[in-house]
């Protein structure tokens, strides 16, 4: 069977029911199958779902943002930090490099700041309203640069500039 890309409507919300995100409802999000765009236990549960069905989803730690992990939680000198003032619930990309991790300030104690890279939600249920909008063929073009391009023909709504992506 071949690839498809999926556009669909969320509101994610927590035990307690709280919303935690949604999508606008005028911009849904789209996503190529099989291309790691979202958390794996949504695009599961989606990609079982036909155009227009709505569905309660819920996504378990190991299927979301894994469980939180102690060993992703450092110590370090106010010092060592890459900005200037910090504050609790703060956060920063830990380092220069686009993969170091983004880490949250979860204490400060003189000039010793505890910084947590577990992602916010790891270790939650996470319970979603979806709507799927629709579902469709991918593009060569979007099975090449690994991503859906759901504005229109140019890659990625670009105008004819393109998308900048990696091909």
């Amino acid at each position: 069977m071949s690839r498809q890309v999926v556009s669909f409507n969320y509101t994610l919300k927590n035990k307690q029911g709280e919303v935690l995100d949604q999508s606008p409802a005028d911009q849904p999000i789209s996503y190529l199958e099989e291309a790691n765009m979202i958390i794996g236990g949504l695009e599961s549960a989606l990609n079982g779902m036909e155009e227009g069905q709505k569905d309660e989803v819920i996504v378990r730690p190991e299927d979301g943002y894994g469980f939180r992990d102690e060993s992703l939680i450092d110590v370090v000198s106010r010092a060592q930090l890459p900005v200037e003032e910090i504050n609790v619930g703060d956060y920063f990309q830990a380092g220069s490099d686009q993969h170091a991790p983004v880490v949250q300030v979860t204490k400060i104690d003189g000039d010793d700041v505890t910084l947590d890279a577990n992602h916010p939600m790891a270790g939650i249920d996470l319970f979603f309203s979806v709507e799927v909008l629709s579902k469709r063929t991918a593009t060569e073009e979007e099975l090449a640069h690994g991503h859906s391009h759901s504005h229109g023909d140019d890659c990625c709504g670009g105008g004819g500039g393109g998308c900048g992506c990696s091909h």
